[in-house]
């Protein structure tokens, strides 16, 4: 796969070197835009702890209200030769210094070549299925019901094996989602566009991940530890088909595809299985009404065999949703619901358990369009999750199986 994969990028190199060499019309030539998202958000939920409560409820100890800022500045480089091929790169810098572990004050940077032939992008960006997938109208640049900007529900899972979870449909198996790549974009073909992606070292980013300036391979990502695994595939590939048609006053916008692991290390104690993805949504716009959905399918989520003990896990989950939009002159009013399910079978020592929960969140939003690139906007969002059997020993003590937020959100979104 990877030499078919290099070999196809080899092609393309080969079709634009074979082109006669010409000057560029002008340099690069250098644009700065960006964005800054901030919201005022209170939540009301479960914040209750008891002699009956084996954990905490996920909203104790957790502050009711807070200020919260998402900003990107882009520096953009782009020129276009005498050729027609046009050639640019493209830096995100984050508003705000993460300095933890994961810290990163680059969010995504990568060049491209675009012409007739499509666009390629290599460095840092989404996975094709990420960077293209449709998603249901209702939402705002900082409010959703899927993943959106600002998700104030304390919807932290304190009971294994479950972890946090949102009710994304937008996701590859990518582990870090901005892992260096190479992305293809066809071009637009009769409504039909198709994006595809392979990530070599899927958990990759940054220098300190190894793909900088470098001497010898980055490592794998495995952690080889029987309380805490982790793993790394050898890589991952992605794919998504999108088809537009515009009537008269009318159309529609259609989108699927699919996001996969290549060769998941393997290890002392756990054989991990590759985790496939698979998405599709629908959006239909009747003159200022606009109403659509998407599902995804998020196939062997950390799903494993020990191989010291007799354990394997086996863990599954799905998210589906909609949302409507309403726009007239300057507001938008819009609603989202969506609902993520999943399902862990653990066998251990011939005991075979289940474990399921459900997630739902539906929102009501308003944005409100002030200038060009200024826009404020609104929610009331609820937040309720269910876990059966609630506790790991299959009990009815009272434990953060169950869980229901109420957020109330006031925002703004600049772009420039």
């Amino acid at each position: 796969m990877k030499r078919a994969l290099l070999g196809t990028t080899a092609l393309i190199g080969a079709s634009l070197g074979a082109t006669a060499p010409a000057a560029a019309e002008s340099p690069i030539q250098l644009s700065v835009g960006g964005f800054f998202r901030t919201a005022y958000m209170v939540v009301l939920d479960d914040d209750n702890s008891g002699p009956n409560n084996t954990f905490q409820e996920p909203g104790d100890d957790k502050a009711e209200d807070g200020v919260f800022s998402d900003a990107e500045i882009h520096f953009v480089g782009r020129t276009v030769l005498d050729n027609g091929l046009e050639v640019g790169a493209r830096v995100e810098l984050e508003g705000e210094d993460d300095s933890g572990d994961d810290g990163d004050q680059i969010d995504e940077a990568w060049i491209w070549f675009s012409g007739g032939f499509g666009e390629v992008r290599i460095g840092s960006d989404d996975e094709a299925l990420a960077n293209s997938c449709v998603l249901p109208p209702g939402g705002t640049a900082n409010f959703s019901a899927f993943s959106p900007n600002q998700w104030g529900a304390n919807s932290l899972n304190v009971v294994p094996p479950l972890g946090a979870v949102s009710n994304s449909a937008c996701s590859g198996v990518d582990d870090r989602g901005d892992a260096q790549k190479i992305i293809y974009f066809s071009p637009l073909f009769y409504g039909f566009q198709l994006s595809a992606s392979y990530t070599p070292n899927p958990d990759a980013e940054r220098h300190g991940d190894g793909v900088g300036a470098h001497i010898g391979m980055p490592p794998k990502g495995f952690v080889d530890d029987p309380f805490d695994p982790d793993s790394d595939a050898d890589s991952d590939a992605s794919v998504y088909l999108t088809y537009s048609h515009q009537g008269n006053d009318w159309g529609f916008t259609w989108g699927g595809g699919a996001s996969w692991e290549m060769g998941t290390d393997d290890s002392e104690f756990f054989n991990f299985n590759d985790q496939d993805f698979y998405q599709t949504g629908l959006n239909v716009y009747f003159g200022r009404f606009s109403i659509g959905g998407a599902f995804e399918y998020f196939h062997d989520l950390d799903s494993f065999n020990r191989l010291d003990i007799p354990l394997s896990e086996d863990h599954n989950a799905w998210v589906a949703g909609g949302g409507i939009a309403y726009a007239y002159r300057a507001w938008t009013f819009g609603a989202q619901y969506s609902y993520r399910q999943d399902t862990v079978r653990t066998e251990s020592f011939g005991f075979d358990t289940k474990t399921e929960q459900v997630q739902q969140r539906a929102v009501a939003t308003v944005n409100y369009a002030l200038g060009p690139g200024i826009n404020l906007d609104g929610e009331v969002g609820y937040t309720w999750r269910d876990r059966d059997p609630g506790t790991l020993d299959g009990t009815d003590e009272e434990t953060d199986d169950d869980y229901d937020g109420l957020e109330l959100g006031i925002g703004t979104a600049l772009s420039f």
